[in-house]
């Protein structure tokens, strides 16, 4: 990756008109940093693999820490943004999770692991919208390729049989 602020000793340090168009656009909010740095898809994608084995090894706070970089560097990637959300809620801050999901959901709003974790927060807190997330999350990913999906499912399952047997229970009119 090319850096914009590099050190230059004691030269004077020159920022050419290609790094200042950049600059610009992101002081407008057209570019990223991450795009500004010249970071590429694949150098995001490593940083989010070895954060995504840290929080699978149960290092959470170091997956936080790379997540937020990412998240920071590109606040438009949803995957970076849902597994943000993923870590927050692991360490129990379910609030930033919320943010991070429905941030997530902002960008793309079929993502199967912030439609799921999201829904199941709000299932959690007592709000239907856990449900419309929940059914969407299985939409998005109908057959169970992500473990989000596949937990989206599960839940879909207990919901129904829990409602079938409240029904069952209540009396006929």
């Amino acid at each position: 990756m090319g850096r914009v602020i590099k050190y230059a000793g004691d030269a004077a340090m020159e920022i050419q008109k290609e790094t200042a168009e950049k600059l610009k656009a992101f002081a407008r909010g057209e570019r990223t940093w991450a795009e500004v740095e010249g970071m590429t898809f694949a150098e995001a994608k490593a940083i989010a693999q070895v954060g995504c084995e840290l929080a699978a090894a149960g290092r959470y706070e170091e997956a936080r820490i790379l997540f937020e970089g990412l998240v920071a560097g590109n606040p438009k990637d949803a995957a970076s943004r849902a597994a943000l959300g993923t870590v927050y809620q692991k360490l129990g801050r379910l609030e930033e999770a919320l943010t991070e999901y429905s941030a997530a959901l902002e960008q793309d709003p079929r993502h199967p692991v912030a439609l799921a974790h999201r829904g199941e927060l709000y299932l959690r807190q007592g709000k239907r919208q856990g449900f419309t997330d929940i059914s969407l999350a299985v939409e998005a990913d109908p057959h169970g390729r992500t473990a989000a999906g596949r937990r989206a499912r599960a839940l879909v399952k207990a919901i129904t049989l829990v409602a079938v047997e409240r029904l069952k229970g209540a009396p006929q009119a």
